[in-house]
């Protein structure tokens, strides 16, 4: 017993060397994948930096080191370590961007001289499974090669210049999985929650520094409601992952690990590390890479395009109960935003000595301070609730529809706004087609399109349960149609909530006709009454309600976007005036 402070200590001592030990050999390595006489090339060699790799631009290829020391961890990857994590990598960035990753290939030393051997351009035909190089007692390290992509390329370059529109956001939406059927899903389940409960271990010091610094307890006060809300979700956790909505998940998807290139997109840097028990086959939730790329939009500002991406993901979903995720979306959120915020505030504070700058990729042309703030800022938003509303939308074309309903969406309700769902995108979805052209003539049949109402208030039903708003777009030509609309507002207790909106394109002259004759026609009348068919042993007077006809808003569809917007939200929070904004909030 009294050796134990001793042992400790020379515990301690070890790791220390160990940690020196690895950083040494390292150097070398840096200094040599630097080297443009490495690759036999006379153009310098290209160096991009973040947290946990180096990157190293020369010739037609790219070259991917992990770092032994990366920034935020407390102990070093060993050798045996960074090979499983760089094999892991290449294997699964195949399936996402089998172009770009090539092949994981050894830096040797040999005697005092570091070689490797260099690939080949056809080096993605001959490398169709990680391989080992010759004598591995000789091997110090392992780099990924990567097909060489233009850094400016990537999504989040072009979206602090261009920010996303509609249509793009859609094509960000479809990089989040749907789901699949595994065998063992109670393993897959029991090892992704193990990887939830790890991740509040690893931030409960983080919460606390951070809520001590800015002298707040709101934060705190999110991360113990977060840990409950995980604890009653996991149930439903479990039930997701045996319905099939369990999939192969990215685990990184943030905007800087997406490239553009001619073709579409493609991700890199999928999430192999970081964790002490990794996702089983890296198998998880859809809804956390969903959550990673609307908390990353929100914290650059971009609510309106987090938005977007949220409402196309879910309209596109084919199984209508994969909604259900929706009630561990805010969860995800936090996470992830308090992960980000981790890793600033670890690379700031192992940067504090160093005269080098923080990577480029982390500040996204802010300060430290200001990404750290916005990413704290989402950790918060992203657990607030606010009065779930229903918003229907008729009328004019499916565009004037659309471009009143994708603004209105990103201002109504909780964090990341109200969901969107359009009946032509249901469609679209119910027949797994892109365009209205590759849609069926079987499409225009009367049977298909109540089936797509049908699905689209189901989603809404999961949506508003879960404390999300909804708006409705859609032409809602049949009395049925509009029934379902009342059945789900009755449902949901929203009847006197409820706002249903109809674009006119009408002529000056006729609305002014309409105005005019608007004060002969009758006032509103009671719900109206019958008498019920007397059975003998019921009172002669009995009397039923009859559910009075939905009442639609008029808009007048020939003024701009923005006037139409004005008076909607006139319509939906009477305190609401246009020269006041975000106030629906």
């Amino acid at each position: 017993m009294g050796r134990a402070p001793e042992a400790e200590g020379a515990l301690g001592k070890a790791a220390s060397h160990a940690k020196d030990r690895y950083q040494s050999i390292q150097e070398r390595v840096v200094a040599f994948l630097g080297d443009p006489r490495s690759y036999g090339l006379d153009a310098p060699v290209e160096r991009l930096e973040t947290p946990q790799f180096l990157f190293f631009v020369a010739g037609p290829f790219c070259y991917k080191l992990l770092r032994c020391n990366a920034l935020g961890r407390s102990e070093p990857f060993s050798l045996a370590q960074r090979h499983s994590l760089a094999a892991q990598e290449v294997l699964l960035g195949r399936s996402y961007a089998p172009e770009l990753y090539l092949d994981l290939i050894p830096i040797r030393e040999r005697g005092t001289t570091l070689t490797m051997q260099l690939p080949v351009p056809d080096a993605e035909e001959n490398a169709q499974e990680v391989i080992s190089h010759g004598d591995e007692s000789a091997i110090i390290d392992w780099v990924i090669v990567l097909r060489r992509y233009d850094f400016s390329k990537r999504y989040d370059h072009f979206a602090e210049i261009y920010q996303p529109n509609f249509s793009e956001c859609r094509d960000l939406a479809r990089l989040v999985p749907q789901g699949q059927t595994f065998e063992h899903s109670s393993a897959h389940v029991h090892s992704w929650l193990m990887l939830m409960d790890e991740m509040f271990d690893d931030l409960e010091p983080v919460v606390r520094k951070l809520a001590k610094k800015s002298r707040k307890t709101t934060l705190r006060a999110c991360f113990n409601r977060a840990q409950d809300q995980l604890e009653r979700m996991k149930d439903a956790i479990y039930r997701r992952a045996e319905r099939g909505l369990f999939a192969q998940i990215h685990g990184n998807l943030r905007l800087r690990n997406v490239v553009k290139l001619s073709d579409g997109l493609r991700m890199v840097n999928p999430k192999v590390n970081g964790s002490k028990s990794l996702m089983r086959d890296h198998i998880g939730d859809p809804f956390y890479d969903l959550a990673t790329l609307i908390g990353e939009l929100w914290s650059r500002d971009f609510s309106r395009q987090a938005n977007w991406v949220f409402s196309h993901y879910c309209n596109r979903l084919f199984d209508s109960h994969a909604l259900e995720g929706l009630q561990v979306l805010d969860l995800y959120i936090f996470l992830q935003a308090l992960a980000d915020a981790k890793t600033i505030k670890a690379t700031v504070n192992a940067r504090a000595s160093s005269v080098q700058p923080l990577p480029s990729a982390l500040l996204r042309g802010g300060t430290e301070e200001s990404v750290l703030q916005g990413h704290m800022k989402t950790a918060r938003d992203s657990l607030l609730h606010d009065e779930a509303r229903l918003i229907a939308i008729n009328g004019a074309s499916q565009s004037d529809r659309s471009n009143l309903a994708r603004l209105l969406a990103p201002i109504t309700g909780r964090m990341p706004g109200a969901l969107y769902l359009s009946a032509e995108q249901e469609c679209l979805a119910l027949y797994e087609v892109d365009t209205k052209e590759q849609l069926p003539q079987s499409a225009l049949r009367d049977s298909v399109w109540e089936l797509v109402y049908r699905r689209m208030m189901e989603k809404a039903r999961l949506a508003l349960a879960a404390g999300y708003s909804v708006i409705l777009e859609g032409p809602f030509d049949q009395p049925i149609h509009s029934e379902m609309l009342e059945d789900l507002a009755d449902e949901m207790g929203m009847s006197a909530s409820f706002v249903a909106l109809t674009l006119l394109k009408c002529r000056e002259e006729d609305l002014r006709r309409r105005e005019a004759l608007s004060a002969f026609l009758p006032q509103h009348l009671e719900p109206r009454q019958f008498t019920a068919p007397t059975t003998g042993n019921e009172p002669l007077q009995s009397t039923q309600s009859v559910r009075e006809p939905m009442r639609w808003i008029e808009l007048d569809a020939t003024k701009p976007v923005s006037d139409q917007l004005s008076l909607a939200l006139c319509h939906i929070n009477a305190a609401w005036t246009p020269t006041e904004r975000k106030t629906l909030h």
